[in-house]
């Protein structure tokens, strides 16, 4: 074969393997794009849920904690003014109305009054979301009942308020589980001994008492 032939196999080679690079550089950098804008975008999804979680805890223990320095107030013959318990609640128990609200972008559905779709919570947690604000309202209820009294706590009521309190620590404890169990899953936290060993929730190390 002569060197002219030889020559114009290199030339074509070369051209060819120039025309590859030129189609399938585009496609390689075209897939790695798409690739990294779907990490991105379920890391943002991930994270925007991670904060929704965070927020139902934070603020459910916000309106708790409220209504427990209240009632130790009055165990201590402290008189409590009703209009700033009023204002403060309010706040506490929007905020952490709304956190429950906005949980349906995770598609879990929170009944709140008696009228919507479906009739019952539903989704990964359970009807436990529901509980938390029952037994908060209730909680509620009773400790505004105890300021208005403007009397020192005698014992049944001293209990009345205990037992209330008890419930809602109760109820945001099985909430706190679920939503230790729905961060498991979403980022793949690693549960032992009942604490996670992925970094705490920031209202962990304050430390909750027994409603973790």
């Amino acid at each position: 074969m002569s060197e002219t032939v030889y020559g114009l196999l290199g030339a074509l080679g070369g051209a060819l393997i120039t025309a590859a690079g030129a189609y399938w550089g585009p496609l390689r950098v075209s897939a790695a794009a798409r690739k990294a804008a779907a990490n991105a975008e379920g890391r943002a999804r991930r994270e925007a849920e991670t904060t929704r979680i965070i927020l139902m805890r934070t603020t459910t223990r916000t309106w708790r904690d409220l209504l427990a320095r209240t009632i130790q107030n009055l165990e201590l013959g402290l008189l409590v003014d009703i209009a700033a318990f009023d204002e403060a609640v309010t706040t506490a128990r929007n905020s952490a109305q709304s956190a429950l609200d906005h949980a349906l972008h995770d598609g879990i559905w929170i009944q709140q009054t008696g009228y919507g779709y479906p009739a019952a919570p539903s989704g990964p947690f359970g009807p436990d979301q529901l509980r938390v604000l029952t037994a908060l309202g209730r909680l509620t209820h009773v400790t505004r009942a105890a300021v208005i009294r403007r009397e020192p706590l005698d014992d049944d009521r001293a209990e009345a308020l205990k037992r209330a309190l008890d419930a809602a620590d109760e109820a945001r404890g099985e909430l706190s589980a679920a939503l230790l169990n729905r961060l498991e899953q979403i980022m793949g936290v690693t549960v032992i001994a009942g604490q996670a060993s992925a970094p705490l929730l920031p209202d962990e190390s304050a430390g909750d008492g027994p409603t973790g």
